[in-house]
């Protein structure tokens, strides 16, 4: 019987606590479409372009991994429920970029603006080094899912799935 290190066991507790923490956001993700009256798929092209702003059809559908038929779907009915609307590129008008809408943002604060100002308190309570380090162990976790997922998008390519 083999006997793990105490560094591998730390290793394997936060591994375990970051997949705990996000089964607790998708928990929460899913209470949050049904109180906006959407998807869980729309729910995340909406966080996208939130967080990026306006956007094209094609980068919503790179940065959520769906296809363009699909986002235009998306979009369509993000449209309908009022939470987001098609504009021309102000660069570039033949260009149409995704943006959300006051409602979208008056919502979205609704619901996760309490957890971010409790998030906010409790980050307040920690040094910049420990802020730095969780920086530096979130953009490693990032990195790693990013190149997984290409991993996943090859092999599915591969096999003729997508």
């Amino acid at each position: 019987m083999s006997r793990q290190s105490p560094k591998q066991a730390l290793i394997d507790e936060l591994g375990e606590l970051f997949r705990i923490s996000g089964n607790q956001e998708n928990a929460f993700d899913n209470l949050a479409a049904q109180k906006l009256r959407v998807n869980r798929t729309d729910l995340n092209c909406l966080d996208v372009i939130q967080r990026i702003g306006p956007l094209t059809a094609g980068e919503l559908a790179t940065e959520t991994g769906l296809t363009t038929g699909a986002v235009t779907a998306v979009i369509d009915r993000l449209e309908r429920a009022g939470f987001a609307r098609r504009t021309r590129d102000s660069h570039d008008r033949r260009r149409v970029m995704v943006e959300g809408t006051r409602r979208l943002f008056e919502e979205a604060m609704a619901i996760w603006g309490p957890m971010k100002a409790e998030w906010d308190a409790i980050m307040a309570k920690r040094t910049t080094a420990e802020l730095e380090l969780l920086r530096g162990f979130l953009e490693d976790g990032i990195a790693a899912g990013s190149r997984h997922a290409e991993r996943l998008r090859s092999e599915l390519d591969a096999d003729g799935e997508s």
